[in-house]
């Protein structure tokens, strides 16, 4: 049943044979360099080590297997449109959710011959379940080998985690070509699509700094050791893939919908969408710069929300600061235009004093600054432990959860407080975050003050510094109960102009 609908649909073909060709040839040229290794160490291989160099090697499958793949998927996908199957199926959905199935088992068709090509170069080599002596050892021309039978305890299973990623990540890239077809269905869009992804490939195998989060290294989603060396981590390869997978699924379950609905709301949320990525990239970079050290959960959290102190500065982490929590507090600006916006006597006769329409809308924003550092809080814990990074719990651990929690918590609430206050005051939401961006000179070195103006007093770095994060908490109240004290007097004006 199955052979004769690929057949109908004409899914595979023989010419794919011509492009086994290249396959078996370098699968020969993979055993002549395992058999050199044998000799140079006086071990034996077996055939795990010329299946698994073959299927991770980077040269083959990221410029040769993948392109191919996601070439001949295009053409189908092309090919193969016809507006009278469209209408048969009823809709968008339908469409590529069938292509998939088809792409899926061209998929599985090509996999199991590009593997009959490399046991071709296997023949009169050892069987065994077990890792060879060869692949224990360590050296940059065996890399794969060693970094796969470090991470796994059998090479069996290694070889179908690495079917497995590859055939997730062929699917995942097929379902975002079908989209994309289906929304603009032009071939061109296609084809520019497969040049990205292949001078993506080349660029992050070869010329991409090591610092670059590997999420954005396409390697990594290709091959197993790559992904699992770039990433510390055994899951993260297919659960990264997973993610984006689940997204684009998403996609495709309503691209039958008015997609104008989804321009509005790209349009409308795109800088908390900006604002949410800077604060997840700037998460991920930090994590991975720490990552290779000997460094737990709770320093690479410390490095993260770093800030600045009397004695250290940083300018990424004064930069990464500004970005998280002043950025937050643009967004509280935004809404308090709104809420000054509508103000009018209606709203008075509706609230009956300052003092209830105050409270109408504040505690939501009280309730976003703890969404917010509970969010950062739990993502970077996360990310940190995907990237193998063990769970220990350090001396200071109250400390830095107090420190980032409480006395985050004060300081946001002080600036929100102050562009409120500078907001009724002026009548000019934009003047108050002016002022709040100057006080975060008195963040620079030079300018602190020894705390006396109390910005950036939630930095994680001061946990480093002789300096009682109680004191700073102290600090931090009372300045809040002084702005208090400035808001009521504001609100309660009896000439207050609406």
């Amino acid at each position: 049943m199955i052979n004769m609908r690929i057949a109908k649909e004409n899914v595979i073909s023989w010419k794919w044979i011509f492009a086994l060709v290249p396959i078996i040839l370098f699968s020969f040229s993979n055993r002549h360099s395992i058999n050199y290794l044998e000799e140079k160490h006086k071990v034996t291989a077996n055939i795990w080590d010329f299946i698994l160099s073959t299927l991770n090697d980077p040269y083959l499958m990221v410029y040769y297997i993948f392109p191919l793949i996601v070439f001949i998927s295009t053409v189908y996908i092309n090919r193969t449109f016809d507006y009278t199957k469209l209408i048969r199926l009823g809709s968008y959905k339908n469409w590529i959710f069938t292509k998939i199935k088809q792409l899926f088992l061209m998929d599985l068709y090509f996999i199991c011959l590009f593997f009959g090509s490399i046991l071709l170069a296997t023949i009169n080599t050892p069987l065994s379940m077990e890792w060879s002596e060869l692949a224990k050892i360590n050296e940059q021309s065996n890399a794969v080998l060693y970094t796969l039978q470090f991470n796994f305890s059998n090479p069996f299973v290694a070889m179908v985690l690495q079917i497995a990623l590859f055939l997730l990540t062929l699917i995942t890239v097929q379902f975002v070509i079908c989209i994309l077809y289906a929304i603009y269905k032009k071939q061109l869009v296609l084809h520019l699509l497969n040049i990205l992804l292949f001078v993506l490939g080349i660029f992050s195998f070869k010329i991409f700094p090591a610092s670059i989060p590997p999420f954005l290294v396409i390697p990594n989603y290709l091959l197993l050791y790559h992904g699992v060396e770039r990433f510390n981590s055994t899951i993260m390869p297919f659960v990264s893939m997973i993610l984006i997978l689940g997204i684009t699924t998403l996609i495709a379950n309503n691209i039958d919908k008015n997609r104008s609905i989804v321009r509005q709301f790209l349009t409308k949320n795109y800088s908390i969408i900006i604002y949410s990525l800077l604060c997840l990239l700037g998460i991920w970079f930090n994590v991975e710069r720490y990552a290779n050290g000997e460094f737990s959960i709770g320093d690479i959290f410390t490095g993260t929300f770093f800030g600045t102190t009397n004695e250290m500065f940083s300018l990424l982490s004064f930069a990464y600061y500004v970005v998280v929590f002043v950025g937050f507090v643009y967004f509280v600006q935004l809404l308090l235009q709104r809420y000054l916006s509508e103000m009018s006597f209606y709203t008075m006769i509706r609230y009956r004093s300052m003092n209830k329409w105050f409270l109408s809308w504040f505690p939501k924003i009280l309730k976003s600054i703890i969404i917010l550092l509970g969010s950062l809080f739990a993502i970077t814990i996360s990310i940190a432990l995907f990237n193998g990074i063990p769970l220990t719990l350090s001396d200071n651990w109250f400390q830095m959860i107090y420190q980032f929690m409480v006395n985050g918590f004060l300081q946001l609430l002080f600036y929100v407080l102050l562009v409120i206050i500078v907001s009724l005051f002026t009548q000019d939401v934009f003047k108050s975050f002016i002022a709040l961006l100057v006080l975060t000179i008195f963040m620079l070195p030079g300018f602190k003050l020894n705390n006396f103006i109390p910005v950036g007093l939630n930095s994680m770095g001061y946990l480093m510094e002789n300096v009682s994060i109680y004191s700073i908490s102290l600090t931090l109240v009372g300045y809040i109960v002084i702005e208090i004290i400035m808001l009521l007097i504001l609100i309660n004006k009896k000439d207050y102009t609406l």
